[in-house]
């Protein structure tokens, strides 16, 4: 009796072998090792696969999010995220200022903290980061930028900005960043028009980030 020519584990009977219900069971058994296994929620999966191996996928449901066992620890495979801040915002004259993020879209791992107004990166790795802010249409002239912040430093390349009164009513910068696990990210704003400015709903979204995970 042989194995699979794909080195997946599977004994493979030759025309010639008795019937084997043991190998049969062997069989089914590392198959469902090597499918996308379901569980209620991350308890129920350690509880039944006490000695993961790497390469493992398992779907929680309570959860709803795709893992997989990377050989040291369960990895949430899906790590998409869109968050926003829902309401208007005061930004005063030549005042760095965190936007108030307090919702969100998609999170697929429960990463923002609405209390302090940031997204938590579940694991490490590259990610593409997407912010935007909307200003209100009024306000005198001057210039209007936005950045991300990784606990609290500026990420390179995050930076973006117009001049002048007529920037209209949207900002938007994407960047690219390698990123560690835990960090908290924000969206800071300034603006020099002279006076306080407000930022604006557009599409009932006055700032929002956009997170997507690349590669680790």
């Amino acid at each position: 009796m042989g194995t699979d020519v794909y080195g997946q584990g599977f004994q493979v009977a030759s025309i010639t072998d008795a019937p084997n219900a043991q190998t049969l069971a062997t069989n089914l058994a590392v198959m469902a090792g090597q499918t996308v296994m379901r569980f209620t929620n991350a308890a129920a999966r350690a509880a039944a696969i006490t000695s993961p191996v790497a390469g493992m996928h398992a779907y929680l449901v309570t959860e709803k999010r795709l893992t997989y066992y990377d050989g040291t620890a369960w990895v949430i495979q899906n790590t998409n995220a869109f968050v926003y801040a829902s309401a208007v915002q005061s930004v005063l004259h030549n005042t760095a200022t965190i936007l108030n993020i307090n919702a969100a879209i998609v999170d697929d791992t429960a990463g923002l903290n609405v209390a302090g107004h940031y997204w938590t990166t579940p694991m490490a790795g590259v990610y593409r980061m997407t912010a935007m802010v909307a200003w209100a249409g009024s306000g005198g002239g001057g210039w209007r930028t936005l950045w991300l912040n990784n606990n609290g430093v500026q990420i390179v390349g995050s930076q973006g900005g117009s001049v002048g009164s007529s920037v209209g009513t949207t900002q938007e910068r994407s960047c690219v960043a390698t990123l560690a696990a835990g960090r908290q990210i924000t969206l800071s704003v300034i603006q020099q028009s002279g006076a306080t400015l407000s930022t604006d709903l557009s599409g009932n979204v006055a700032g929002s980030i956009e997170f997507e995970f690349l590669h680790a």
